[in-house]
């Protein structure tokens, strides 16, 4: 029975060419990780370029909106009222900061011009209206 030597030149250029494959596939895998990580990394970029895209697509229709806005004759108006340019038929006012608030049945008030009337009734008025019809 024959003994193999460690040292042997069969044996040294097995391990020389197992060392040459290991290393070959340590650069493989090493060269495929960093294309992955180069890959996942140019893809977060596209993801946050096009995030950035959309928000400022919301930006330019929001300026589009208020262009549209500021060419409008009537809001144009509005602000020059708040200016004091307004019609010389027009009387400017200003609330103070601290007027009190208005009571319920104010003259103009909502509470006034969509109650119905009230008529004083009696008890027995109001359910003979209610049955009879009124």
């Amino acid at each position: 029975m024959k003994v193999r030597s460690l040292f042997s030149a069969r044996g040294l250029r097995d391990r020389i060419a197992l060392i040459a494959a290991a290393a070959i596939a340590l650069v493989f895998i090493a060269t495929f990780a960093r294309s992955l990580i180069g890959a996942l990394d140019a893809r977060a970029a596209v993801d946050r370029l096009r995030n950035e895209n959309a928000a400022l697509q919301e930006q330019v229709d929001a300026l589009a909106a208020e262009r549209l806005l500021l060419g409008d004759r009537a809001f144009l108006e509005l602000l020059a009222r708040g200016y004091g340019l307004g019609s010389p038929l027009e009387h400017p006012f200003a609330l103070t900061a601290d007027a009190p608030e208005l009571p319920i049945d104010a003259p103009g008030s909502a509470a006034r011009r969509l109650a119905t009337p009230r008529v004083n009734q009696s008890p027995l008025e109001r359910w003979l209206e209610i049955l009879f019809g009124g």
